[in-house]
Protein backbone atom coordinates (compact mmCIF):
# COMPACT_ATOMS: atom_id res chain seq x y z
CA UNK A 1 0.00 0.00 0.00
CA UNK A 2 2.03 3.09 1.07
CA UNK A 3 5.47 2.08 -0.16
CA UNK A 4 5.48 5.60 -1.60
CA UNK A 5 4.79 8.53 0.66
CA UNK A 6 4.20 12.19 -0.12
CA UNK A 7 5.54 14.97 2.08
CA UNK A 8 3.96 18.41 1.85
CA UNK A 9 4.45 21.85 3.39
CA UNK A 10 8.24 21.60 3.28
CA UNK A 11 10.51 24.56 3.91
CA UNK A 12 12.36 25.79 0.83
CA UNK A 13 15.64 24.99 2.63
CA UNK A 14 14.85 21.27 2.98
CA UNK A 15 17.17 19.15 0.84
CA UNK A 16 17.11 15.63 -0.57
CA UNK A 17 19.67 14.68 2.06
CA UNK A 18 17.47 16.03 4.86
CA UNK A 19 14.51 14.02 3.56
CA UNK A 20 16.64 10.89 3.34
CA UNK A 21 18.05 11.31 6.87
CA UNK A 22 14.64 12.11 8.34
CA UNK A 23 12.80 9.18 6.77
CA UNK A 24 15.49 6.47 6.69
CA UNK A 25 14.89 5.27 10.28
CA UNK A 26 11.61 3.70 9.13
CA UNK A 27 13.03 1.38 6.48
CA UNK A 28 15.20 1.01 3.41
CA UNK A 29 14.64 3.89 1.00
CA UNK A 30 14.58 3.30 -2.75
CA UNK A 31 14.27 7.00 -3.66
CA UNK A 32 13.92 10.22 -1.70
CA UNK A 33 13.72 13.55 -3.46
CA UNK A 34 12.41 17.07 -3.03
CA UNK A 35 10.24 18.11 -5.98
CA UNK A 36 11.76 21.02 -7.88
CA UNK A 37 10.54 23.42 -10.53
CA UNK A 38 12.31 24.19 -13.79
CA UNK A 39 14.38 26.84 -12.03
CA UNK A 40 15.61 24.30 -9.48
CA UNK A 41 13.67 25.85 -6.60
CA UNK A 42 11.85 23.57 -4.18
CA UNK A 43 8.13 23.17 -4.77
CA UNK A 44 7.67 22.48 -1.05
CA UNK A 45 6.91 18.79 -1.58
CA UNK A 46 8.84 15.53 -1.70
CA UNK A 47 8.34 11.84 -2.36
CA UNK A 48 9.93 8.87 -0.64
CA UNK A 49 9.71 5.28 -1.81
CA UNK A 50 10.46 2.41 0.55
CA UNK A 51 11.08 -1.26 -0.12
CA UNK A 52 8.17 -2.29 2.16
CA UNK A 53 4.65 -1.11 2.85
CA UNK A 54 5.26 -1.22 6.61
CA UNK A 55 8.05 1.35 6.34
CA UNK A 56 5.65 3.78 4.67
CA UNK A 57 2.96 3.14 7.26
CA UNK A 58 5.45 3.71 10.08
CA UNK A 59 6.82 6.92 8.51
CA UNK A 60 3.34 8.37 8.08
CA UNK A 61 2.39 7.54 11.67
CA UNK A 62 5.58 9.01 13.11
CA UNK A 63 6.13 12.09 10.95
CA UNK A 64 2.75 13.47 9.89
CA UNK A 65 2.19 16.92 11.40
CA UNK A 66 5.70 17.17 12.85
CA UNK A 67 8.29 19.90 12.44
CA UNK A 68 11.08 19.72 9.87
CA UNK A 69 13.29 22.73 9.11
CA UNK A 70 10.87 25.04 10.96
CA UNK A 71 7.81 23.88 8.97
CA UNK A 72 4.99 21.60 10.07
CA UNK A 73 4.94 18.90 7.39
CA UNK A 74 2.16 16.65 6.19
CA UNK A 75 2.99 13.04 5.37
CA UNK A 76 0.57 10.76 3.54
CA UNK A 77 0.40 7.83 1.14
CA UNK A 78 1.32 8.91 -2.38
Amino acid sequence: MPKRIFIGSLSVVTTDDTIHRTFSPFGTIVTAAVDRGRDGQSLGTANVEYTTDQAGIDAIAAKNRTELDSSIISVSAA
